[in-house]
């Protein structure tokens, strides 16, 4: 018996060897998002106890996370991989929707030769496999999830993400005193971004940077209207359009030499609230060839502390 991508509950679902399937998107509900041309996720199954394998499609072109040098951008396979760890918290861990996912550290790691651009979207198998599992009393509360990407047999890349999940009221609790997204949605226009080009984007709507006063530092546009980054209204800023900003920061200190973030490890510390200010600053004296560090300041805390490692790309490879 295999595992059917129609399946609604966990019990449903069998411990036998699942297929991976990349037939058609699961719901788009399982992975937080209001858009089904956003889904990547396409398969879902269980091997084992917390051993779980999951499909993703990753198409030829995105709205915002286009090609980089002829590959797949690095941050397609990380929404793939942050889809994926909702799905297995709802389906593998019975975590109810409305629930909230936090997560605190994500780490990934690419082989930008296995994401190359061919004719046809990229099949990506992702193996999960779950430790330190906690519960508060019989529901699950949390897990380090391990994850490692194939495709065609061949490794792509791989991530961990510890995460912890809690009920709408514990949310509210902690959430309490925070702006709505639509008390905040229609304020004062975003500031005037950098060009383009300097953070390696086409389109000023997708640039999350403004300049500032200060040398190696921006404001953040939080991109309260992207159609992307914010797919749905949310109170604060959301992991991955933090992880973009920094992308862009890593891009705009190498401009005009164009960089792949193969690998990243961010630290979330708290959230990033919606209608304040918040400065990216790229942290000179630790910048190594191949490897820089950037934080998200907020007030007068470090919400956000990521040490990217870039793949530099000569002309002759882009494309």
């Amino acid at each position: 018996m295999t595992t059917s991508v129609a399946v609604e509950t966990a019990a449903e679902v069998s411990r036998e060897q699942p297929v991976v399937s990349f037939d058609q998107s699961l719901p788009r509900h399982w992975v937080h998002r209001a858009a089904n041309t956003e889904v990547l996720v396409t398969s879902y199954g269980e091997r084992d106890e917390n051993d779980f394998v999951l499909g993703a499609q990753l198409p030829r072109a995105h709205a915002l996370y286009g090609a980089v040098a002829g590959t797949h951008d690095p941050l397609l396979f990380v929404e793939a991989v942050r889809q994926a760890g909702l799905v297995v918290g709802h389906m593998g861990f019975g975590v109810p929707y409305g629930h909230q996912f936090i997560m605190d550290t994500l780490k990934y790691w690419v082989e930008p030769e296995a994401l190359r651009l061919t004719d046809t979207p990229a099949h990506i198998v992702l193996e999960i496999r779950c430790e330190n599992v906690k519960r508060r009393g019989k529901n699950f509360a949390g897990a380090d999830m391990h994850v490692r990407g194939y495709r065609d047999g061949v490794f792509v890349g791989g991530a961990t993400l510890p995460y912890s999940c809690i009920s709408p009221a514990a949310y509210a609790r902690l959430r309490s005193g925070c702006d709505d997204f639509a008390d905040i949605s229609d304020q004062a226009e975003l500031p005037d971004p950098l060009s383009p080009q300097q953070v390696g984007r086409n389109c000023p709507s997708d640039v999350l940077l403004a300049p500032s006063s200060h040398e190696r530092t921006w404001l953040l546009r939080d991109g309260r209207t992207h159609p992307v980054l914010f797919d749905h209204p949310v109170d604060h800023v959301p992991g991955m359009t933090a992880m973009e900003a920094i992308r862009q920061a890593v891009r705009a200190e190498f401009c005009p030499e164009t960089v792949v973030p193969v690998e990243m490890e961010t630290h979330f510390h708290s959230y990033i609230e919606l209608g304040e200010p918040c400065f990216v600053r790229l942290h000179g004296e630790s910048r190594t060839e191949h490897a820089v560090r950037v934080t998200l300041e907020q007030g007068d805390r470090t919400a956000v502390d990521s040490t990217v490692r870039v793949r530099r790309v000569s002309r002759s490879r882009l494309g």
